[in-house]
């Protein structure tokens, strides 16, 4: 079970990786996309904003918005908030049913699903998972790691 300075430097030192590596593979754009979703998603989306965590505590004042989450996951560690996919799937989804009122302010007329969007989603998702999948594999919850 690695620390939050661990799941920190972890997620600082693998950024660059996922952003070379997807950009290699899927071009400059989705790459950059990728890795800013995999910062973003270790430092404020990780799988810990189950109980207060440094996670929890980066939101400020927002935080108050995953009280409600916290109370949602029965246990830490729950297959609900630590579960490959589920777990970043419920907390985007959880994030994007709190962000919806703000379409009433400011409705996204312009915007149209066409493939480079749904391209973007995917590289923003395959960032946010990775990033949990290194914390999940830090935890031992995916390799048993020695203690």
């Amino acid at each position: 079970m690695a620390s939050g300075k661990n799941h920190d430097f972890s997620i600082y030192f693998t950024t660059p990786i996922i952003a070379v590596v997807a950009s290699y593979h899927v071009g400059l754009e989705l790459g950059l996309w990728a890795g800013a979703a995999h910062l973003l998603g270790g430092l404020f989306l990780s799988p810990d904003l189950d109980l207060v965590s440094r996670p929890f505590k980066r939101w400020g004042f927002l935080k108050i918005i995953w009280v409600p989450y916290q109370q949602l996951i029965p246990r830490h560690r729950h297959w609900l908030s630590h579960g490959v996919i589920v777990g970043s799937a419920l907390r985007l989804v959880y994030l994007a049913a709190w962000l919806s009122p703000l379409l009433l302010v400011f409705p996204l007329n312009q915007f149209q699903i066409n493939s480079v969007n749904i391209a973007r989603a995917i590289a923003f998702f395959c960032g946010v998972e990775l990033s949990a999948i290194n914390h999940l594999t830090l935890d031992g919850l995916i390799v048993p790691l020695p203690k």
